[in-house]
């Protein structure tokens, strides 16, 4: 194989990137940063492997402060180097963290019964002189997202065939980097969808979503989120944010469901493993993030959760 000298970075950049895209990997912001890396790699130290030291010069001198972007735009380079330990033995593989985490989360608002008990309320009370289904529309919107834990865009998703009553079940479709999967809906919930069913079929009985607004046109999640941030406009935050948001929603399910869990004293591991599944989490550590936004009420759900995927890294390896 060819010295790393005889290329220029550049060059192995769109060589590693052109091989990865062949294996179905899309690459697309990490690819931008690692075009941008070669460049300065070249400019600044032609010739010359790829260090663990040029890469945190090109890393940090970004314009931009935020710590997470940073990592990132060094995260987007240890594969790349591995790539070129490959062709050049004096390769360096930068170091996970040495910028700190690459997504650094914001503690979301975890909403109480009261709170969502008023969200409603005021989503029933929505006026509908543009749309009769105004309020019923989001209202129950809202209460599905808040009783099942999907993601708002799951949500606006939703097709009338997505939905089986006599199975208790709603299909969602696959979203990020979620599979198709069925839910299991509780009576109450199969009945409100039951109920906001029937009178949207009657006021349009056309179109294959299940959640329509004005004129029947299925409604987008931009519009959602603005009339969730009208209802939810005198509710103060308990998160890092100076607003709570309609994806708090799903945080809220998700991390009651566990302190119930815990209070119960059932085994937690398995039953996050199930959760996961449920949310849609492809890859079992995102799950995480919901037993770790609330350290003080779920601990042990913490420690347990931990030690499940220490031991599940552990047999992967």
């Amino acid at each position: 194989m060819a010295s790393m000298t005889t290329h220029s970075m550049l060059d192995l950049a769109r060589e590693y990137l052109a091989h990865r895209r062949k294996l179905g990997f899309k690459l697309s912001s990490q690819g931008r940063h690692i075009i941008a890396f070669a460049r300065f790699a070249d400019r600044v130290a032609p010739c010359q492997p790829l260090k663990t030291a040029l890469a945190l010069q090109w890393a940090t001198e970004s314009k931009s402060q935020y710590r997470g972007y940073l990592a990132a735009r060094l995260g987007a380079l240890r594969n790349f180097a591995r790539y070129c330990a490959t062709i050049d033995p004096r390769t360096e593989v930068p170091g996970q963290r040495l910028l700190g985490p690459s997504i650094q989360r914001r503690t979301p608002h975890i909403y109480s019964a009261g709170e969502l008990d008023s969200i409603l309320r005021r989503a029933r009370a929505l006026p509908t002189q543009h749309s009769p289904l105004h309020d019923r529309t989001y209202a129950t919107i809202i209460g599905l997202i808040a009783a099942t834990g999907l993601r708002p865009t799951e949500a606006v998703r939703l097709r009338l065939v997505d939905f089986d009553p006599l199975a208790c079940l709603l299909r969602v479709l696959p979203a990020k980097t979620s599979p198709l999967r069925q839910l299991p809906l509780h009576p109450s919930v199969v009945r409100a969808l039951q109920e906001y069913q029937r009178v949207r079929w009657q006021t349009f009985p056309f179109g294959e979503r299940l959640f329509v607004g004005l004129h029947g046109w299925p409604i987008q999640l931009h519009q959602l989120e603005l009339v969730f941030k009208r209802l939810v406009h005198s509710v103060p935050s308990n998160g890092a944010r100076p607003t709570p948001r309609l994806m708090d929603l799903r945080h809220t399910f998700a991390t009651k469901l566990i302190a119930k869990w815990i209070r119960q004293k059932a085994p937690v591991a398995h039953r996050l493993l199930l959760l996961s599944r449920y949310l849609g989490h492809r890859h079992f550590i995102s799950t995480w993030w919901y037993v770790s936004s609330d350290p003080s009420a779920l601990q042990s759900a913490a420690e347990q959760f931990r030690r499940y995927h220490d031991q599940s890294r552990d047999s992967d390896d």
